[in-house]
């Protein structure tokens, strides 16, 4: 799972979260955790075994130079806050169930199936970037650090989009600044979620809602997946990449209407 998670984030930008949030609720359960926190539990991991993907990927830019600070801090601080605070007032609490879970990740889910499908028609070039302000950056912090919250998936899903279609930038600069958002608000999540106390009594190898065994191998995979995701991805057609994305979308999407229905 960490390998694959991993891969999809090099290949794509959006971290390695689509993979985390499919099988994750199965072995969570397997392993005994309540079905009641299982949402928060899946979570918690995908934002933990996330932090390292983006981290991963991060990396690869620095050394490239293909870093951009400014906007990754800018958008990452609001997205960070925004995060927290959906985390503590909605995601951490009895509200937040599995159906109202399964609900969001469809939305996103098909969300993000119809954008990368569009996209990959689209003509390359031929527009001017545009620059945002602060308080646009803030808006996008703050949609994306919503999505993270509410999915596990990292925010991404809608950091990329903004930038590249409604402002005009480089595919490759917006999914070097949406992996800098996702490290830093995977990272504020995956420490509190660490120091949070879960709602039912229960532990089996874990802190808080960070599993351990789960989220350090998660990692590991990660780690060592990325960099191939990021070689395949300059390699293949954006056309290819992401029908083979999709193809993962399609598959979460199925799950979590069965798991409705």
């Amino acid at each position: 799972m960490g390998l694959v998670g991993g891969f999809l984030a090099g290949l794509i930008g959006i971290g390695g979260g689509v993979m985390y949030i499919l099988v994750l609720p199965y072995l969570l359960l397997n392993m005994g955790f309540p079905q009641e926190e299982i949402v928060q539990y899946t979570i918690a991991n995908s934002l933990f075994g996330t932090t390292f993907a983006a981290l991963s990927g991060n990396i690869a830019l620095m050394k490239r130079k293909e870093f951009f600070w400014k906007q990754v801090i800018s958008i990452g601080f609001f997205g960070a806050i925004c995060s927290m605070l959906v985390l503590l007032l909605f995601v951490n609490t009895p509200l937040y169930q599995r159906d109202q879970f399964n609900i969001v990740v469809i939305l996103i889910m098909f969300f993000i199936a119809v954008r990368t499908l569009m996209q990959s028609r689209k003509p390359i070039g031929g527009e001017y970037e545009k620059k945002p302000s602060f308080l646009g950056l803030g808006g996008i912090g703050a949609a994306a650090g919503t999505v993270s919250a509410l999915s596990g998936l990292g925010g991404g899903t809608v950091i990329i989009p903004i930038l590249n279609s409604g402002l005009k930038m480089p595919m490759h600069k917006a999914k070097s600044i949406s992996l800098g958002v996702i490290f830093i608000t995977s990272f504020v999540l995956s420490v509190y979620n660490i120091f949070e106390t879960p709602m039912i009594e229960y532990s089996n190898q874990s802190t808080g809602y960070i599993v351990w065994p789960l989220a350090l191998i998660i990692s590991l995979g990660v780690i060592i997946g990325s960099p191939f995701g990021v070689i395949v991805g300059r390699k293949l057609s954006n056309r290819l990449i992401s029908y083979i994305f999709v193809l993962f979308v399609l598959v979460v999407i199925a799950d979590k209407v069965i798991q409705l229905i």
